[in-house]
């Protein structure tokens, strides 16, 4: 009892960190006034629990979702993209750019980076509802031209394999065993699949799967070690670490970006310490870029500076 208590309280104090992080973050981005009517918002919608429900951002796209499972609380709460590598894209993005989100949910990096002047996103997505969902989207925001939808998992290695639709979808994973809400999805390797689609280079690499991260860098490694794609855009966690520090070894430099400064910090080492506690401003995702693309991100005005002091954000 005692275990099960103590285990309670560290998900509760998890819980009340994120929440608090996720709003200093927010008003950091858009400030007190726009966060208070951002709440608002996010009370009506728990209020009158629709069974479907859009947000419509300021800078323009509109997203659907199902509510509850698929609501975006901090895109309701702060009517916008907020996470700098967002920002840090806007500043460097290019007409001729290709793009693959792995883990593509509902749509919102897929919407954002199809907005952008690139050329083409492949968005691949394993939940039937999220597919449903972000094909919706697609269509709502007139960029149906520009997105291929793939769905499917990626992963280490190719196969098939139940995937098992959480109650907050973009939760849900793969499975080794099957159940009733579980649904049968091809499973590739990312550089496989790249090289079935006749892919040679991507100029944008976004993985964000649920800590199921470290399988799909695993498969992407033949890939990156051949300096074949220019930024990555990663979900933090401490598993991945070791991925960091392989990855860095085939030419790449990571970094976290700073929206008002315009700068990209280093990060050098891939400890705990050094990856979780030198962000200059809140983030979730971790960018790395190839040595032989960094000119570019110089030349469109964004300066490389050395980690900052230890910071807690």
């Amino acid at each position: 009892m005692v275990s099960m208590n103590s285990g309670s309280l560290k998900r509760m104090s998890a819980r009340v960190q994120s929440v608090a992080h996720k709003l200093r973050w927010g008003i950091r981005s858009v400030g007190i006034a726009e966060t208070i009517h951002g709440s608002a918002r996010l009370m009506k919608l728990r209020l009158q629990h629709p069974k479907r429900s859009e947000v419509s951002l300021r800078s323009g796209p509109v997203l659907e979702f199902d509510y509850p499972s698929q609501s975006p609380p901090v895109l309701v709460m702060f009517g916008d993209f907020i996470d700098p590598e967002f920002s840090f894209l806007r500043q460097v993005s290019r007409p001729d750019w290709v793009v693959v989100d792995v883990g593509a949910a509902i749509g919102q990096f897929t919407i954002f980076a199809a907005t952008l002047p690139c050329a083409v996103v492949h968005a691949y997505e394993p939940s039937g509802a999220n597919i449903a969902t972000l094909k919706r989207n697609i269509e709502r925001n007139h960029v149906a031209g520009k997105v291929t939808v793939n769905q499917m998992a990626l992963s280490n290695e190719d196969g098939s394999a139940v995937f098992e639709t959480a109650e907050q979808t973009w939760m849900s994973q793969l499975s080794s065993a099957g159940s009733a809400g579980g649904e049968i999805v091809p499973v590739r390797t990312l550089t496989g699949e790249l090289e079935r689609s006749g892919i040679s280079h991507l100029s944008v690499l976004k993985i964000n799967v649920a800590g199921f991260e470290p399988k799909v860098l695993e498969g992407a490694l033949p890939f990156l070690a051949e300096g074949r794609v220019d930024i990555l855009v990663l979900l933090l966690g401490l598993p991945s670490l070791q991925w960091y520090e392989r990855i860095a070894s085939s030419g790449y430099r990571f970094f976290y970006y700073h929206p008002l400064e315009k700068k990209l910090y280093e990060i050098k080492s891939f400890d705990e310490r050094s990856v979780l506690y030198h962000r200059p401003w809140p983030a979730r995702h971790i960018i790395a870029i190839h040595s032989s693309a960094i000119a570019a991100c110089i030349t469109s005005g964004v300066e490389i500076c050395c980690p900052l002091p230890t910071q807690n954000v």
